[in-house]
C-alpha cells in the first residue's frame, strides 16, 4: 500500500479498522456517486474504489470510512494469496455454522438473490444519487461495498455471529482484547472505555456505546436500499438484530432497538442497568 500511494505510508493496519487513518471514504466522493447512479450493475474492482479517494484530503481524528475496510480487503488477499471471500468462507462461515450469510464481490447468484426481499433507496441528502430514488436496488451489485459490506445475512446469524464474537468465544484472548480496544469517535484518542461523558468508541471494526441502556456492543452497517443493526448486551447476554429493507435520510433504527430493550426491561425479561448521569456541563 506504501508503494502504490505514498501519502498512505505510515498508516497500519490497526488505523484502517479504528478508522483513525485519515483515508477519506469512497462513496462520500462526488465521482464514484456519479459513476455508480450511472450503472448499478456495474462491477466495480478494489483498486477503482480506492482510486476515488487517492490525492483527496486527509481526514483527522476518527472518520469512518468504507475505504478502510477495502483496503483490508486487498491486504488480506495480498497476505494469503487466495480471494477475500474464500478466506471468510473457511475462516468463519463454514466452521462458525453460518449457512445464510453471504459474501459476493458482485452479483450474487439466483438462488440467494431470489430470497432477498425488495431494498428501496429513499435519500435526498446526496444529489448524484437521486436517479435512484425510490428505485429497487436489491438485485443491483455489491461490488461497491465490498469488504466494507457486500454480505447478505439473517437476524437468526447476525445473532450467531454476535455472540460468538463479543462474548470471546471466536478469538484467543489476546486477539479479543485488540478487538475491544476503543477511540473515542469524539477525539479519535485511545479510551478504556465508553462513558456518559464519552459515549461512543470505535474498535478494531467493532463499536461500543454507553446510553440509557447501559454499556453495550452495536453496529450498524448499510447499503443504498438495506439497514441492519445488532446490539449485544453483556450484562444480561441480549442481542437485538434488526434489519430493515430501505434507506431514509431519517435512520430510526436505533430508536427502535431501543424501543425492543425498553419493552423487555418492563415486561421484566431484562433487568434494567442503572447509567450514571452526566453532570450539567461535564463534558464540554
Amino acid at each position: 500500500m506504501a508503494a502504490a500511494v505514498p501519502q498512505w505510508g505510515e498508516v497500519t493496519i490497526r488505523r484502517l479498522l479504528n478508522m483513525t487513518s485519515g483515508i477519506p471514504t469512497y462513496d462520500g466522493q462526488p465521482a464514484f456517486r456519479t459513476d455508480y447512479a450511472a450503472d448499478p450493475l456495474r462491477q466495480f474492482t478494489a483498486e477503482e474504489l480506492v482510486d476515488y479517494v487517492v490525492g483527496a484530503p486527509a481526514t483527522s481524528g476518527f472518520s469512518y470510512s468504507n475505504t478502510n475496510y477495502v483496503l483490508a480487503e486487498m491486504i488480506v488477499e495480498r497476505v494469503t494469496g487466495t480471494g477475500y471471500a474464500a478466506q471468510l468462507s473457511a475462516r468463519l462461515l463454514g466452521p462458525l455454522g453460518l449457512r445464510d450469510t453471504h459474501y459476493r464481490s458482485h452479483r450474487h447468484p439466483a438462488g440467494i438473490a431470489d430470497r432477498q426481499p425488495a431494498g428501496y433507496y429513499s435519500g435526498t441528502i446526496a444529489p448524484e444519487f437521486v436517479p435512484l430514488e425510490g428505485r429497487d436496488v436489491s438485485q443491483a451489485s455489491l461490488s461497491w461495498a465490498r469488504g466494507a459490506g457486500g454480505i447478505l445475512s439473517t437476524t437468526a446469524d447476525v445473532t450467531s455471529w454476535a455472540r460468538l464474537l463479543y462474548a470471546g468465544w471466536l478469538l484467543p484472548p489476546q486477539q479479543q482484547a485488540e478487538l475491544l480496544s476503543l477511540v473515542s469517535t469524539a477525539t479519535g484518542e485511545p479510551i478504556e472505555a465508553t462513558s456518559p461523558e464519552d459515549p461512543s468508541g470505535f474498535g478494531l471494526g467493532v463499536a461500543q456505546v454507553t446510553d440509557a441502556m447501559g454499556t453495550f456492543w452495536a453496529y450498524e452497517g448499510q447499503t443504498l436500499g438495506f439497514r441492519f443493526l445488532h446490539a449485544y448486551f453483556p450484562e444480561s447476554g441480549l442481542i437485538v438484530a434488526i434489519g430493515l429493507n430501505s434507506s431514509p435520510d431519517e435512520d430510526q433504527i436505533v430508536a427502535l432497538v431501543t424501543s425492543v430493550y425498553d419493552t423487555l426491561v418492563a415486561r421484566g425479561l431484562v433487568e434494567a442497568v442503572l447509567v450514571e448521569a452526566v453532570p450539567a456541563g461535564a463534558g464540554a
